[in-house]
Order: C-alpha cells, then structure tokens, then sequence
C-alpha cells in the first residue's frame, strides 16, 4: 500500500496534531552523528546545499539545489527523506500539501495558519516573530547557517509579494513542455522546471509559483539557505513535488533533462551534493527519484 500525501483542508484533527507532534519531535531528537537535532540536520542539508554554487553558471546563482534541472529532484528526495523520519515518529504519516490556488482569493485566511496547524503570520512590532500556534516563539526555535541559534520563526506576510500562485499560474507549468532546456539555469525557457520554480513570472520578478510563495510568507521562508526552518517550507515543496508529479503523469514522453550533457549534479545520473557519499554517507541522484510511485507514495 502506498503512502498518501493529502490537501491540507482533507486533515482530520487527529492527522493534524499527529504531523505536528512527529515535527516537534524531530526537532527535540538528536541526532548521534552530528550532536544537532534530526530536524535541524534538513535545515543545513538545504544551507549546504544552497551554499554550494555552481562557478560554471554564467549567471552566477545555480546551486546544488536550485535554479537548475535538478531542483525538483533534489526536493523530492529532500521530502522524501525527511517523511521517513516523520514515519519513525508516527508510522504511516505524510506530508501534507499546501494547494496554493485554493487561497489565491485570500492567502491571510487559508486554512494552513490555523492555530490548531501551522500557526499565524509573525508580529509586525516584534521583528516579525511568530507568536501563535504550536511554533510560537516560546515553542520553536529557528537556526542559523552554522546551526548556532537564531530565535523565534518569524513571517511577514505579503510584504514582498502581493499575491500566491493561481490555477492559471499552475496549468502553465503543467502545460509547459521540455523539462528543462539550456543555459540550465533561471534564463531556461521553455521550461517546465523553471516554470516552476518561479523564474519565469510575466513581470520579470523571479517570483512566480515555488518563488512567490516562498516570498509571500517571507520572514525564515525568504531566506533560501535556512527556509526549512518554518515548518510552512515542507507543506509548500511537498505539493511543488504534486505539480511535478502530475506534470510527469500528464507528459509521459517528456523525459527529464539534461542526460548528461549539463552542469554537474544537474545531469539525470549525477550525485545530488550533499548526498554524494562524501558531504554525506547518503547517494541520490535524479534518475532514483522521477518515479515518485515507486517511492512509495501518491496525491489525493
């Protein structure tokens, strides 16, 4: 039986608190290799990961884990991961999905800032810390890149960004055909994963779908090294992997690019760093995860 990932709005109360408790959880267990806890391990996975640039990028801002092909498949297999542990914790648990085009009409009341869930936007006369909900500030604890402390989780809704992705915004990525193209990076166009990453916004704000969203909750979420410390950051990447998802259901032929002919840890059977066995103990490589299926989960 596969695992299910569901919409927010479909969470029982009972799955709710479950997700929540498995989080907090993760965030209190330390990890025996590394002394830091399991949660804030991911956190400086993704810091690593942002950190390690690309010198080839003529742009000069790909890394390991964005603006290049290999984005979606180093999230995927960012999730993929993070829900096994979560699973340690409750078993048989998911990851929820934030569908961004159910709030479009009013992001400030979705669903996903409910006290009882994710919690509320930061005070605006208190540097933006988040003081309600079960990451609160005297509840959760946010890192830097070095993993020293940083303080409460702070928010800043829709100050940087007017809006959250539409329906039109994702039927255009789910429309958009090849997978990636060249440069390889945020000027790649046509490209479905440029699409939907967000660099291709009409305006020309490098703020569309995945982008916007991160920069429309803002606060910890607009800092791309250290954004997975709001908990907000794994239900928005879980359904940018659903839209993934249903592209590749929708677009069998289109296969993922580049084969081989890309920049390193970009290419469909390159190691994703950090987990090149060296950075990390873990492999992973596009090729292992476009078959989400075979990961062992589904969308409803």
């Amino acid at each position: 039986m596969k695992d299910v990932r569901k919409n927010i709005r479909d969470l029982t109360n009972n799955e709710k608190q479950n997700y929540i408790q498995a989080v907090k959880a993760l965030k209190a267990k330390i990890s025996p290799i590394t002394g830091r806890s399991i949660y804030d391990e991911y956190v400086l996975w993704h810091s690593l990961a942002t950190q390690n640039a690309d010198p080839t990028d003529p742009i000069g801002f790909r890394n390991s884990a964005h603006a290049g092909p290999a984005f979606t498949a180093w999230h995927r297999y960012y999730l993929y991961r993070f829900e096994k542990q979560l699973q340690k914790v409750v078993p048989g648990l998911t990851i929820p999905y934030w569908d961004w085009t159910e709030d479009t009409n009013d992001p400030f009341n979705s669903p996903l800032w409910a006290a009882d869930f994710m919690g509320g936007n930061g005070d605006p006369q208190d540097n933006n810390v988040v003081k309600t909900g079960p990451f609160a500030v005297d509840l959760w604890t946010t890192i830097n890149i070095d993993g020293t402390t940083k303080g409460g989780l702070q928010r800043q809704f829709g100050q940087l960004t007017s809006g959250i992705p539409s329906q039109a915004d994702v039927n255009l990525a789910i429309g958009e055909t090849p997978y990636d193209s060249s440069p390889w990076n945020f000027e790649s166009s046509p490209s479905h994963r440029n699409r939907l990453e967000g660099f291709l916004a009409p305006d020309g704000s490098f703020a569309q779908l995945h982008n916007q969203a991160h920069v429309w909750v803002g606060g910890d979420m607009v800092n791309v090294n250290i954004s997975p410390n709001d908990p907000v950051f794994f239900i928005h990447h879980c359904n940018v992997d659903r839209v993934w998802a249903i592209w590749q259901d929708k677009n069998p032929t289109q296969g993922y690019l580049p084969t081989g002919e890309g920049p390193s840890g970009h290419n469909l059977y390159d190691l994703m760093y950090p987990w090149n066995g060296k950075a990390t103990k873990l492999k992973a490589k596009p090729v292992d995860v476009l078959n989400y299926k075979k990961l062992g989960y589904t969308y409803v």
